[in-house]
């Protein structure tokens, strides 16, 4: 039986370097920052800090149980939001897991469209943090309703750019392609009531 706490801790415990970039709606980098992040339990509470190195500020975030709105892959995948949406603003955070190597995004959503996305780069142990050299410039293809943004080669991000309207469903999703073909992903939906609807394997 899955156990998403379990899984959570299994795949994402540890301590994690990143680099966070900040993406204008045109999928072009703003700016980007450098982060440490420390995630461990410590008796049976889940514990997380999160670091800026480029103004010394944290983040800590303490629970013992996961929040009934996240939502866990097997292979440690997660995402988190809010349990029910409107056509305005709602943010959505989700993370792919891959050995020592992760892909988050942030993904702030308005009621005109996409806020701002985040798209972040994490490392831990013997694994060197290797973000791209040079300022990201998503590929950006239709999909459906969807919007597709490549910030690299082998991850995709699938989000929702429209200016929504009551009665529309939402995704937001995030897939990484190794290089033997495996691929990670996780995708957060929405369905017409705005309700969170049940975690798949399916990529729309």
């Amino acid at each position: 039986m899955h156990d998403p706490g379990a899984a959570l801790l299994q795949h994402n415990s540890g301590s994690w370097q990143g680099c966070f970039i900040r993406l204008h709606a045109d999928g072009k980098e703003v700016d980007r920052f450098n982060t440490t992040l420390s995630v461990e339990e410590v008796e049976g509470m889940i514990q997380t800090k999160l670091t800026y190195l480029n103004s010394g500020q944290q983040r800590s975030m303490n629970f013992l149980e996961l929040p009934h709105t996240m939502q866990v892959s097997a292979c440690g995948g997660w995402s988190l939001g809010p349990g029910s949406i409107t056509p305005f603003n709602w943010v959505g955070e989700l993370c792919v897991v891959r050995g020592e190597e992760r892909r988050r995004i942030v993904v702030r959503h308005g009621a005109s469209g996409l806020d701002q996305v985040v798209y972040v780069i994490e490392a831990k142990g013997s694994t060197l943090l290797s973000p791209p050299r040079d300022t990201v410039q998503c590929q950006m293809e239709k999909q459906g309703d969807w919007s597709l943004w490549r910030p690299e080669p082998d991850v995709e991000l699938l989000l929702d750019t429209r200016q929504r309207s009551t009665g529309d469903a939402t995704v937001c999703g995030l897939r990484w392609s190794g290089i033997e073909g495996e691929q990670r992903q996780i995708v957060r939906r929405y369905d017409t009531n705005g309700l969170l609807q049940p975690l798949t394997d399916t990529w729309p």
